[in-house]
């Protein structure tokens, strides 16, 4: 009997048939490994315990099936495995999980008494399995864990390599993807093809031959420019535009990716950006562009889009439409155009989670937009580049990298893949003279920035502060009020705003803005990159230099000339704690490089000297990669998140209730959905449907969600059971936060 005509006795799922679901599973990518994948990974299921459980009432005698069908599909390949059936193993085994060290998961299939004892009538069921799918019954499991006798496992059968961790990601992706879509819908997968680029590529041009400014011509010539040597170098595989503030990056940008898909007939676009506070301003952009029915943003705070028509009536029907299009959204599988963050980028990179790995097969043929390069921690640099060379040129991935203040990546890139695309002349060229930078460490305390602020704002419209901390922030905006007219308006923007009203903020600083009115802002690094916001003057705290180079772009961003001659970045001496560490301030470096005023047209023989000297000192080990080539896929993730995504210590996320009721409404969608998850008879296809649910839930909580010190939270109650999210009620609300100033009960630096 074929792994794929099983008899109709059996079942995958309640009242749904076994072979229907391999074959819609194997049908979905037209891959022999993962085929191979797809019709060993539910073996297990044939067993009658399995299928005593499907068909129980009340599924109260649970049993297992992943190790069955990984030890079957083992035994099939004469108990060994190789560099294409590995991948195939290690997913049949691991896909209701997460992804593990793979040494440690063969030093656990190394003892056969041990299996014996956590598996029920193991070997029974194994016999049970192979006679129902028509194998002969010569199982031996002694023969089984005999292979993973030796140790270390993967460096014993030479399994080690990049390659293979990619590998391994790939067919996991495809099956637990493919496993979890079918169960869904009840079809295979079939991807849609990404079209339309001529008209996306000319609707773009239409959109830029209606914005005229004073960089309109600029900005066309490094445009065009850059496509012009894109398709010169169209078979290479990384493309690097380096360019300063106000070039037009974001157009330049997506017309490449689609000049790119165009021609190599790519199947999907992926923008990432570094922060959440910068994606919705560039999907606005491409909203105006790309076709609503195949463009989608992506991040924690974002709501899932309508794919299927919810025409339905009952409840039922109503919720499994919600279920497909969660799934959907999380999967990437029906978008072509996805604006997103590094943090899901590189979690498809290097983590190990079911959750994120269920959309990593979408990489494959696509172009990746990485805008702000400079926000990969420079520890990360080695580990990123030679990374993104692999997947270039096995994944058949281009990469586009972007940012006014690119750091030295191109001494880890592939010669072979990698091209530049603009000239460095438009850094010198007037356009380019919107600013100047200043040191002054004159200004050595708060008062005085105080002191310097206000005489700033005397003379011009709009003054700009950016500092380090929340803390330090949210006291300069209060000395600031006491001393400012009233008819003159003074913003604070950070973190601890929700993110509901830190978009109002910036709405309404742009109409002040446009409208001319005099304004003062504020602000933490949340300001630093894509807020196209334009002001007069501005000051920054000492910070990294790309971070100060970043906020001189919200100087004079427009190259008004009524400003051009006195706009200037003022940069001062830490005040208070800095969330930097000390290697990537490089302080005694840039405070000599900027020794004397600079303006913005000869920055690029200082940035290129501070990245010289920054790649200088950075550890020439890369971090991450040597646990890559050892397939360590737990102690990857560790490593990337202890040195990309740092957990701050002594802060919990509390749910802020703007609006009352506002609490009480989602915990009662809760409440009701955690009652029906914990039904005995409830069905698969309902649970699945209740966790959507929940899922979406919780992503409308965190729209109203900040990160506060633990000790200002003792005393604030839990969110629902046991949530690490505490809640500041609607009464507490006046002694805690504001809309004009967040969250507000500070007794020391935060950040």
């Amino acid at each position: 009997m074929s792994l794929s005509n099983i008899d109709t006795s059996c079942f995958s799922h309640p009242d749904y048939y076994y072979r229907d679901h391999i074959n819609n599973i194997a049908d979905s990518f037209n891959d022999r490994v993962h085929r191979n994948a797809a019709e060993y990974h539910d073996l297990g299921k044939l067993s009658t315990a399995f299928q005593n459980y499907i068909r129980s009432v009340n599924n109260s005698e649970k049993t297992t099936h992943t190790l069955e069908s990984a030890l079957i599909f083992l035994k099939e390949n004469s108990y060994t495995l190789n560099k294409e059936t590995l991948p195939v193993f290690i997913s049949i085994l691991k896909h209701h999980g997460n992804l593990e060290n793979v040494n440690d998961l063969a030093s656990r299939l190394n003892y056969p008494t041990e299996i014996l004892e956590k598996h029920k009538n193991f070997l029974i069921k194994i016999g049970e399995i192979q006679n129902v799918a028509g194998l002969i019954n010569t199982f031996n499991l002694d023969s089984c864990c005999d292979y993973f006798y030796e140790e270390p496992f993967v460096e014993y059968y030479k399994f080690s390599g990049i390659d293979m961790y990619y590998k391994i990601k790939e067919v996991f992706s495809r099956l637990i993807f493919s496993d979890k879509y079918e169960a869904i819908f009840k079809k295979s997968y079939e991807a849609v093809p990404f079209t339309g680029f001529d008209i996306y590529i000319e609707r773009l041009n239409h959109l830029i031959s209606e914005k005229k400014n004073n960089l309109t011509l600029i900005r066309n010539e490094a445009r065009i420019n850059a496509i012009t040597k894109l398709k010169e170098n169209i078979n290479k595989k990384i493309f690097l535009v380096e360019a300063p503030t106000g070039i037009g990056k974001t157009f330049m940008a997506l017309q490449l990716s689609l000049e790119l898909g165009k021609i190599k007939q790519k199947n999907r676009i992926i923008n990432a950006l570094p922060m959440t506070s910068i994606i919705d301003q560039a999907f606005e952009e491409y909203s105006k562009i790309i076709d609503s029915s195949i463009l989608m943003k992506f991040h924690h705070l974002s709501y899932t889009k309508e794919y299927v028509n919810n025409d339905a009536e009952t409840n039922e029907e109503i919720n499994y439409s919600k279920q497909k299009n969660v799934f959907i959204n999380k999967s990437w599988s029906e978008d072509h155009v996805i604006v997103t963050t590094f943090n899901q980028i590189l979690n498809l990179f290097y983590s190990n989670k079911n959750s994120d790995l269920i959309k990593f097969w979408t990489l494959r043929n696509s172009v990746i937009i990485f805008d702000e390069i400079q926000a990969i921690p420079r520890v990360l640099l080695k580990d990123f580049s030679e990374t993104i060379n692999f997947l270039s040129k096995e994944f058949n991935i281009n990469f586009i990298l972007m940012s006014a203040t690119v750091p030295d990546i191109k001494k880890y890139l592939d010669e072979k893949v990698f091209c530049e695309l603009l000239e460095n002349k438009y850094y010198s060229m007037e356009f380019n003279n919107r600013y100047a930078l200043k040191m002054d460490r004159s200004i050595d305390c708060i008062e005085k920035l105080i002191e310097e602020i206000e005489n700033e704002f005397k003379k011009y419209k709009s003054v700009l502060c950016v500092v380090n901390t929340k803390k330090l922030a949210s006291t300069i905006y209060q000395e600031l009020i006491k001393i400012v007219n009233e008819k003159e308006i003074v913003f604070l923007l950070s973190s601890l705003f929700i993110p509901k009203h830190r978009k109002e903020i910036i709405d309404e600083m742009k109409t002040a803005l446009k409208s001319n009115k005099k304004i003062i802002l504020v602000s933490t690094q949340v300001i630093e990159a894509g807020v196209d916001l334009d002001f007069d003057t501005g000051f920054r705290e000492f910070a990294p230099l790309y971070s100060i180079i970043q906020t001189a772009g919200r100087v004079n961003r427009e190259d008004r000339k009524g400003v051009k001659e006195s706009a200037r970045l003022v940069i001062f001496p830490k005040l208070a704690y800095s969330p930097y560490h000390s290697t990537d301030l490089l302080q005694d470096i840039v405070f000599d490089l900027l020794k004397d005023e600079i303006r913005e047209n000869n920055l690029l023989p200082l940035l290129k000297n501070y990245f010289e000297i920054a790649i200088k000192r950075t550890s020439p080990d890369v971090i991450l990669l040597e646990q890559v080539e050892n397939l360590e896929f737990e102690n990857v993730v560790k490593l990337f998140n202890a040195n990309f995504m740092k957990e701050i210590p002594g802060f919990i996320p509390v749910f802020i209730e703007i609006e009352e009721h506002l609490y009480n409404k989602f915990v009662n969608q809760l409440k009701e959905r955690f009652i029906l998850l914990s039904e005995k008879t409830i069905s698969l296809e309902a649970k699945l449907n209740i966790k959507a649910q929940i899922k979406d839930i919780y992503k409308g909580i965190s729209a109203y969600v900040i990160n506060v010190p633990i000790k200002e939270a003792v005393d604030l109650p839990y969110f629902y059971k046991d949530d690490e999210v505490k809640v500041c009620g609607f009464d507490l609300l006046i002694s805690h936060y504001s809309d004009k100033m967040g969250w507000h009960t500070l007794d020391k630096f935060i950040f």
